[in-house]
């Protein structure tokens, strides 16, 4: 692990929801999507990324799924069996991306330094990891929000290898361990 990790700070978090700290109205798809492409951008080099790729950013432009109808280029495929899911659909108006993270070695030191170097280009903008069974990660470009099981680690570090650990293990009842 890279001493990089020590400068992110673990804040363990209980509630369902993370309250947005930037309100504001309608989130344009445009910003929404700059961010993501920059996300999709991060994990490309890692590894196959999906299920879409980068969007053009068209500042007139309503919607990109209407764009995508009629321009089939508007929207780059995603890679084939991707290992970064990065969910292409903007689902509320906070400043959050959600991703799954697929195949046992997705979730490394090296990635999570890139993708915080990202998003710190992004003020306020996290990236929530949803499938970390019995867990949840919200990375920030300068901290890590965690629950469940993750909600027991202190460090960056630490975050990294329990996450690894679960997702090789994937999804098992208190009775299979």
């Amino acid at each position: 692990m890279t001493s990089g990790l020590d400068s992110l700070e673990v804040v363990p978090f209980a509630s369902k929801r993370v309250p947005n700290e930037h309100p504001g109205g309608d989130l344009p798809w445009q910003v929404y999507h700059t961010v993501r492409n920059a996300i999709v951008a991060t994990c490309r080099r890692y590894g196959p990324t999906g299920p879409m790729g980068a969007v053009k950013i068209v500042a007139d432009a309503e919607d990109p799924y209407q764009m995508l109808a009629r321009d089939r280029d508007f929207w780059e495929r995603g890679d084939q069996d991707p290992a970064y899911f990065i969910l292409d659909d903007q689902l509320n108006n906070e400043r959050y991306c959600y991703a799954e993270l697929l195949g046992d070695d997705s979730f490394h030191a090296g990635w999570l330094l890139a993708i915080t170097a990202t998003l710190r280009e992004f003020d306020g903008w996290g990236l929530g990891v949803s499938n970390i069974p019995d867990s949840y990660v919200l990375i920030f470009g300068n901290r890590l929000m965690v629950s469940g099981r993750l909600a027991r680690c202190r460090t960056a570090t630490e975050v990294v290898e329990t996450a690894q650990r679960l997702i090789r293990r994937g999804r098992k009842r208190w009775w299979q361990f």
